[in-house]
């Protein structure tokens, strides 16, 4: 049977979506409709017919939490859900958008794995009516995706908390509702040395961007039947080359995540996520992140750690392989 989302949106062309997490930055969300394959060349003739309208709005009797959990995930271990909670408030951004939108948005967020779609009640800033719109909310009986839970009291990633502080600021949210979200607890970031075997392996085995592409398999090639990756990854980030096992390592997640990263170089892929604080919301080049603030580089360089913690674990399938012509910023690092 169809949800009560569907139900009550399948006969209307636009969509009302109340944002709360990463997705409160318009800039980010647009970038994440315009690299994906079911928006990309609609926003690209036609942008704004994508996300048509923007604006502050408050969800009542729910509480803000950082409490969807990833153990495995030393740099992000974190994200944003809401909570029932009779009395208490979230700020948001009620965006309305197009259905290409909606489609998207459930695979960002793990529509039925991860996150539940739940039809809320909003209220936007300055009106006495409220609107009824789509939001996600993860439950802990109802995670159905490998390594994630329900935990309190685990901060977010600093990368993580300036987007949404930077969304809450593009979307006009109450000030204190910004300083609100100042004031969380972020994660350390696990930053971790190479030894002298590690530095003397990487000196040995220097790949090419071409080495990489022609590691670059084919989907078809890398996972079978039933969807399930079937033969090594090679890709790196910050210089130093990986290769992952089938199904380990790399927080294995969608076809078309790991399409991203198959034999290619993840630098630019998670600089990406980062926004900048000069008013341009994403690094898009190799200069870029060169040029980044400290924030950038440290959340790119924590990721490269993250893999490097990984290969030194024996069963977790990651495997330090050697560097690239490219891209060292682990010499200022590691």
């Amino acid at each position: 049977m169809p949800s009560n989302a569907e139900q009550l949106f399948s006969s209307i062309s636009n969509v009302k979506y109340f944002a709360y997490g990463s997705n409160l930055s318009k800039s980010l969300l647009e970038f994440k409709l315009a690299s994906n394959l079911q928006t990309k060349d609609k926003y690209n003739t036609e942008p704004n017919s994508l996300i048509l309208h923007s604006q502050p709005a408050i969800l009542k009797n729910f509480e803000f939490k950082f409490n969807l959990y990833v153990p495995t995930n030393n740099v992000d271990p974190s994200y944003a859900n809401l909570v029932y909670q009779k009395n208490s408030i979230v700020h948001g951004c009620l965006y309305e958008m197009s259905p290409e939108c909606k489609a998207v948005i459930d695979g960002l967020e793990g529509k039925g794995q991860v996150y539940q779609e739940e039809i809320v009640q909003v209220l936007p800033y300055g009106s006495n009516t409220t609107i009824n719109a789509l939001t996600y909310i993860a439950y802990r009986e109802k995670i159905q995706f490998p390594g994630l839970t329900i935990k309190e009291g685990i901060p977010p990633s600093k990368r993580y908390l300036n987007t949404l502080i930077y969304g809450a600021k593009e979307c006009n949210l109450d000030s204190e509702w910004i300083e609100y979200l100042k004031n969380q607890k972020v994660a350390t970031m696990p930053l971790i040395k190479l030894s002298n075997e590690e530095l003397k392996k990487i000196k040995e085995k220097i790949y090419t961007p071409q080495d990489l592409k022609l590691k670059n398999l084919p989907l078809d090639q890398a996972f079978n039947e039933k969807g399930e990756l079937i033969r090594p990854i090679i890709s790196s980030i910050c210089g130093l080359v990986f290769m992952c096992n089938p199904n380990q390592g790399f927080a294995i997640g969608a076809r078309a995540w790991i399409k991203q990263i198959l034999g290619r170089d993840m630098t630019v892929f998670y600089a990406r996520r980062c926004l900048r604080n000069e008013g341009v919301s994403l690094y898009e080049t190799e200069q870029d992140i060169l040029l980044a603030d400290r924030d950038c580089l440290d959340y790119v360089i924590a990721n490269a750690c993250n893999l490097l913690r990984q290969s030194r674990i024996e069963g977790e399938g990651v495997f330090l392989l050697g560097r690239t012509t490219n891209f060292h910023l682990w010499k200022d690092y590691l």
